[in-house]
């Protein structure tokens, strides 16, 4: 996912929505131009017909995966207003999204407080939980499922929601397939309950792409901001079936970072407190091949 190829189309399709994010977004409010925030009785009436808005729990990365096809090899969830250090780390070691790379500019400057990726059958969708969000609309919609997709340039679409959702628009009717019943969730087994403000999973079968090239079964990322100033951050990353060449390359970064690392059964686990200035690298040396 951090390939050159990718990456670059990504951002060729960035420049190419960021105007039609732009128009619709500014249209959806009222007369003074303010983002409408309905109460959850609410539909979508602004769209001139009935229709869905989304509405899910969106606390972690859990909640994401329960939107998410069982496709999905890989899905990050981070809380935006934990850390910026945390942010510009995560920015730096992730797959590019859009709501990383553009932030608050996508809409109209309404803050993205939590923003999730998932990937799946090469191809991806974004989550991001925006305050005040916009659900009015004057203009072209697709009605879809009972929900109204909002095309973004020529391949890309929007739904507005708690979530939203953004993606290419064939992802983004999975993930409504999947809301709706009809398409089976993901589910990925080392995840707790934990709601770290930063959370990655990846199955190994996604292959080379994957954080340290798929090299076992499956991972998992947790960071979370140890409250008050500059104190650093506990990070535990878990790993199901490592293979040998893997498990060398976690005890090269356990043993350069100063982390613990245990071995039970066919787990492994680096943890620790990382320290602020050490982040970025330390996300680099997990997320990266």
């Amino acid at each position: 996912m951090n390939s050159t190829g990718k990456a670059f189309a990504i951002f060729v399709g960035a420049i190419m929505i960021l105007s039609a994010f732009a128009s619709f977004v500014m249209l959806g409010g009222d007369e003074s131009g303010n983002a409408i925030v309905p109460t959850g009785q609410d539909s979508l009436q602004t769209f001139g017909v009935q229709g869905r808005y989304v509405e899910w729990d969106f606390e972690g990365l859990q909640d994401a995966l329960q939107m998410a096809p069982e496709s999905t090899v890989m899905a990050y969830w981070i809380n935006l207003s934990a850390s910026e250090n945390l942010t510009q780390a995560a920015k730096a070691a992730l797959p590019q999204s859009m709501g990383l790379l553009y932030g608050d500019q996508i809409h109209n400057n309404n803050k993205i407080e939590r923003l999730a990726n998932v990937v799946f059958n090469d191809t991806w969708t974004e989550f991001h939980a925006v305050k005040p969000y916009p659900v009015g609309y004057d203009g072209l919609v697709i009605p879809y499922q009972d929900y109204m997709m909002i095309p973004a340039g020529t391949d890309y679409a929007i739904v507005f929601g708690k979530p939203s959702l953004f993606g290419p628009k064939g992802s983004v009717e999975k993930i409504l397939d999947v809301i709706m019943g009809e398409l089976s969730a993901q589910s990925f087994t080392l995840i707790g309950d934990d709601h770290a403000d930063l959370q990655v999973a990846a199955l190994g079968s996604g292959g080379m792409d994957m954080p340290l090239s798929g090299g076992y079964k499956e991972f998992y990322l947790g960071v979370n901001a140890i409250k008050g100033q500059d104190l650093g951050y506990d990070l535990s990353a878990r790993y199901l079936q490592p293979q040998a060449d893997t498990s060398g390359k976690i005890a090269e970064i356990a043993s350069k970072n100063n982390l613990s690392l245990t071995a039970t059964g066919s787990e492994t686990e680096l943890s620790g407190v990382v320290a602020p200035d050490n982040l970025q690298k330390v996300l680099l040396a997990l997320l990266g091949p």
